[in-house]
């Protein structure tokens, strides 16, 4: 059925077919449209063969074509501007915020989005970051593939992301469409590492991490993981820049057991493949209904040791992907 009101292609068939028909009626049933609104288009069209629309009577458009193309310009240079700023900067006092908005957004390039938050990151290590990538976009995949990628990190008692649900309009606050959220929820941090071919050990941190536990865990759970996942073949150590990872004991720790550590650039999670890797495991444990930090972990570990090779293969595949994305966004921070 056509629209309430017809388009100028519209029109110009609906007046084309009644100079064959000649016949309001007849042009009716053909097309779809009321007699009503058949006779109305042709009746204009007899007036304004050109079909272009009248002047109406409302409000007169503030600004010229001139003025709608500096408001885009000044924009595109001042991307975080305000509409206020904007309005004062190019002294048009004499439209409002919201006209400046309309004509910015009439443009069909730009929309007014909320800011991405992502991590910090410093001149300094933007620099260090760019050139840490550019120095290892050539790595052949096989030499990701023998990295041992470790990193801690949190789990809640309940799933706590947004989940999707099929429901009416009116059913928002049924308790079927809602989500219990816990302001203060249980939680435990794990440390965990992995290789393209295998996890290793994941281990319950006591309390708040610190050197003296972190050593404990090289020597009890890394050492142990990188033996089963490398055997003799030559590896390579990953951890981020965090202070109990940088400590004296732990750096003079790497040179008495001759660990061959990679050097990282800071501000980086989103050059480590570990961090997609717990988004994966968190997501397929969204199921979870523990009772208590101890069921959590348990939970955790199942998840943990059945883990696809597939899926750690390709994280660690990803590496070359990942400098890439670093390098095009010119060291800032990417998506991860």
């Amino acid at each position: 059925m056509p629209g309430s009101k017809p388009t100028i292609i519209e029109r110009h068939s609906i007046f084309q077919s009644y100079l064959l028909l000649k016949s309001y009626r007849a042009v009716s049933r053909m097309l779809g449209w009321s007699d009503k609104t058949i006779k109305l288009v042709v009746q204009r069209w007899k007036e304004n063969p050109e079909v272009t629309r009248k002047k109406g009577g409302g409000t007169p458009r503030k600004t010229t074509v001139h003025t709608d193309r500096r408001i885009i310009r000044y924009m595109k240079k001042n991307r975080d501007i305000t509409s206020y700023q904007l309005r004062q900067e190019l002294e048009l006092t004499y439209i409002s915020d919201r006209t400046i908005c309309r004509r910015l957004t009439e443009s069909g390039e730009f929309a007014s989005y909320w800011k991405t938050k992502t991590p910090f990151i410093s001149e300094t290590n933007r620099k260090k970051r760019l050139a840490w990538c550019r120095a290892r976009l050539d790595w052949p995949v096989e030499r990701w593939r023998r990295v041992l990628w470790t990193d801690e990190s949190p789990f809640v008692l309940r799933f706590n992301r947004k989940t999707r649900v099929w429901r009416t309009h009116n059913e928002r606050y049924e308790p079927w469409c809602t989500s219990a959220s816990v302001k203060h929820d249980a939680k435990i941090q794990v440390w965990g590492c992995f290789a393209a071919h295998g996890v290793g050990n994941l281990y319950l941190v006591d309390g708040i991490l610190e050197k003296n536990q972190y050593q404990d865990i090289l020597e009890n759970e890394m050492l142990p993981s990188a033996d089963l996942l490398f055997g003799r073949e030559d590896w390579y150590f990953q951890q981020d820049n965090d202070p109990k990872h940088t400590a004296n004991v732990i750096k003079q720790w790497f040179i008495d057991y001759d660990i061959p550590k990679m050097d990282w650039p800071a501000q980086s999670p989103d050059l480590n493949p570990i961090e997609n890797l717990w988004s994966i495991l968190d997501h397929r444990m969204k199921s979870r209904k523990p009772k208590n930090k101890e069921e959590l972990f348990e939970v955790t570990k199942k998840a943990w040791y059945e883990l696809p090779v597939d899926i750690l293969t390709k994280l660690a595949n990803s590496m070359p992907h990942k400098c890439q994305a670093v390098i095009d966004a010119n060291g800032y921070a990417t998506k991860y």
